[in-house]
């Protein structure tokens, strides 16, 4: 896993329920726990745009509900500046699902993916059909 360019403010906290924009079965997943996450004691760990997080699958197919899964934030709506100056923000925040191996879950993704989530993982990003 790549180190991100950019300095992404963490706008998603845990508890926070967001689309799944794979085709999984999981339509809203719900953060549990961040993964690498190094704070204040008593401060709820919060995530942005490439991260690793541990979820609950809300809503979904009956096989998928009430799953603990791996997922990474591919899209959120807090802006945030790329080093060539540029900010970016995306009309939702959205996550797809990962297996141990950190390879997508499933096999097409909805809608656009942030491209410092497709180089840090290349997987993600070679099945992704648009890449801001």
């Amino acid at each position: 896993m790549k180190g991100l360019t950019s300095k992404i403010p963490r706008a998603l906290q845990t508890g926070t329920r967001m689309v799944c924009a794979d085709n999984t079965g999981a339509r809203v997943v719900q953060i549990v726990s961040v993964f690498g996450y190094h704070g204040v004691k008593n401060r709820q760990p919060k995530m942005g745009i490439g991260d690793l997080a541990t979820v609950s699958v809300k809503k979904g197919t009956p096989d998928m509900k009430r799953k603990l899964v791996k997922a990474v934030v591919v899209r959120q709506k807090k802006e945030f500046r790329r080093p060539s100056g540029l900010r970016v923000s995306f009309e939702e925040n959205a996550m797809i699902l990962l297996n141990d191996n950190g390879d997508p879950r499933g096999t097409d993704i909805k809608g656009p993916v942030a491209r410092e989530v497709a180089e840090r993982f290349p997987k993600v990003g070679s099945m992704a059909t648009i890449i801001i």
